[in-house]
Order: structure tokens, then C-alpha cells, then sequence
């Protein structure tokens, strides 16, 4: 089932397959090389171990195929990851992930972002995303919590 459609672009978004971790994973390898502080095979793992206990949405492009991916606990609304392909940015997928992801959580969403991705952080504020503080949600370190309004 897809649950959005960008008829200009041609992508849309549907829940992942168990043959889409393979496209899913060379995304965030691709995605991995704009973090420098971050250990990327610590990363894939734990990439590998939120896949198999989440649902996971994915934006597919009929010839690129997979472009951009989220994974969503459902009962805590909270994103884990989300990738879009550096090919792929400022299209829409991202918000458009986000957007499906917070209709199927029916609830403000949580992610951590890392503070060093400056742009990643622009764009969330721009999305109309605010800090989240408190003693319950603390993210890892150097990570902010972001919640969607």
C-alpha cells in the first residue's frame, strides 16, 4: 500500500519490505559519511537491530528504488532514524516520511538529532520542531530531543 505519492518527482512512500534492508542499509551508509564523529559499524547494528523491532517506512523512486527510509516505535511516537539518499534532499521526502509516520503514530513525534548536524537542525525548525526538555526525555549524548508540533 502506499501511503503518499509525489507525482512530479515520482517517488512514494510505503512500508518497507523485508527486500528492502538491503537498499535501506545503502542509504544510511550513504548518509553515514556526513557524520564524522560517529562510529558508522556501531551505527549500522544499531540500524540493523531498530529494523527488526519497528515499523519502517520507505521512500522508493521506481529507477533509483529505495531514496530515503524511517523507522517509527509506534507506541513511544518516537523516529529513530530517518535517511533520505544526499541525491534525494529538498525534495520533500523527509517531510513527507514524517508526515505519514506522524498520522500512523497519531501523536506528536520524538527524534534525536545529533548537535553537531547543523543542517539537519535547520530543517527540523523550519518543519516547525521545538526542543523537548525534561527529566524523562533525555537523549543520548550529544543528541537533542526534538518533538513535532
Amino acid at each position: 500500500m502506499k501511503y503518499d505519492l509525489h507525482p512530479g518527482a515520482g517517488w512514494t512512500i510505503r512500508a518497507a519490505s523485508l527486500a528492502d534492508f538491503f537498499e535501506i542499509e545503502d542509504v544510511f551508509r550513504g548518509c553515514l559519511t556526513d557524520f564524522g564523529w560517529r562510529n558508522g559499524e556501531q551505527e549500522v547494528d544499531r540500524l540493523h537491530q531498530t529494523l527488526a523491532v519497528t515499523r519502517v517506512l520507505v521512500a522508493e523512486e521506481p529507477r533509483a528504488g529505495v531514496v530515503g527510509f524511517l523507522t517509527l516505535e509506534r507506541k513511544k511516537a518516537y523516529v529513530p532514524h530517518l535517511f533520505v539518499h544526499p541525491d534525494w534532499r529538498f525534495c520533500g521526502i523527509g517531510s513527507s516520511l514524517l508526515n505519514v509516520a506522524r498520522a500512523k503514530a497519531k501523536e506528536p513525534l520524538e527524534l534525536d538529532v545529533d548537535a553537531e548536524n547543523k543542517a539537519a537542525r535547520a530543517v527540523y525548525e523550519r518543519l516547525g520542531w521545538i526542543e523537548l526538555t525534561g527529566a524523562n526525555r533525555r537523549p543520548r549524548p550529544g543528541q537533542i530531543r526534538l518533538i513535532s508540533r
